[in-house]
């Protein structure tokens, strides 16, 4: 099974740090993209499962009848009963590594971003290499110290990453963090980035858009070639022509709102879903359908 995983989490402490982030004042944020994506996944990944763990808080939620209307069999709901602060239900997106057993390939995704043209070629490209982990990197600020990884652009094949690397659970994964902003990424980059023979034959590295640097450690990067090979079909191809008709292609990971008119593009291709959706007003109001 491949699975794209996700999180959502009522935020209780808004990210006002976040200078490149325009829309990190609004606590409904993290609902503005889920039917498109969603349902680009459907387009884009017909192959995978679009995993989504949600923390039990947000249930009481009126918007949270989103999900119900986009239920189908490529989508998975996790409820987590969980306790928090700040971010850190987002390093739940890591729970399939320890399901070697039936995963064979995972990518940890933001819900507040929709796939790129590059994003997909770096996502099929890393599961045509040998590699078992690896990250896309596209801001001209994603290199360094705290961008070694990124938490919502990462890839991972389970069975090729040894217990010495991930530990023995996702518990003690959990555990061996920091609880602060930004725990997920921070945890990732501790735990995968700093074994540098590990690295050297097993991190497939990807930097495209703005960002031309190279890792501080020992990795594989990708080339050009092997991103130019993935194979995109038409139906795909519209999506990623219309992505920058729109001016949603700057950089693979970036917070948008893609309510309105792209949603409702997305949406006339599943009349079902989009009729679903419309039945509850509140959705239909705050989706602009």
């Amino acid at each position: 099974m491949k699975i794209l995983s996700y999180c959502f989490f009522t935020p209780l402490q808004l990210p006002s740090h976040r200078s490149w982030d325009e829309y990190r004042n609004d606590i409904e944020r993290y609902y503005y993209n889920i039917p498109t994506v969603l349902l680009m996944n459907r387009i884009l990944y017909p192959d995978y499962r679009t995993r989504v763990y949600i923390t039990d808080n947000t249930q009481s939620q009126p918007l949270m009848d989103i999900f119900n209307k986009l239920k189908d069999n490529s989508l998975e709901i996790v409820i987590v009963n969980m306790e928090y602060k700040l971010t850190e239900p987002s390093i739940l997106r890591m729970i399939p590594l320890w399901e070697e057993g039936s995963i064979e390939i995972f990518h940890t995704r933001d819900i507040d971003s929709i796939p790129t043209e590059i994003e997909y070629r770096y996502t099929r490209a890393f599961e045509n290499h040998f590699c078992g982990l690896g990250t896309l990197r596209t801001h001209q600020n994603h290199y360094g110290h705290g961008c070694k990884m990124l938490a919502g652009l990462s890839s991972f094949k389970p069975s090729l990453i040894p217990e010495y690397i991930k530990g023995d659970s996702f518990h003690s994964y959990y555990d061996s963090g920091h609880k602060n902003y930004g725990c997920d990424q921070d945890l990732m980059i501790k735990t995968f980035t700093t074994n540098s023979v590990f690295t050297m034959t097993n991190f497939y590295d990807c930097k495209a858009y703005r960002q031309n640097n190279s890792q501080d450690f020992p990795c594989i990067s990708c080339s050009q070639e092997e991103l130019d090979n993935i194979i995109i079909e038409p139906d795909q191809l519209e999506l990623f022509s219309m992505i920058k008709d729109f001016g949603f292609d700057n950089w693979a990971g970036e917070p948008i709102d893609i309510r309105g008119e792209f949603s409702n593009f997305i949406l006339s291709k599943f009349p079902d879903v989009k009729n679903k959706i419309e039945s509850n007003l509140l959705l239909k109001d705050f989706y602009r359908l």
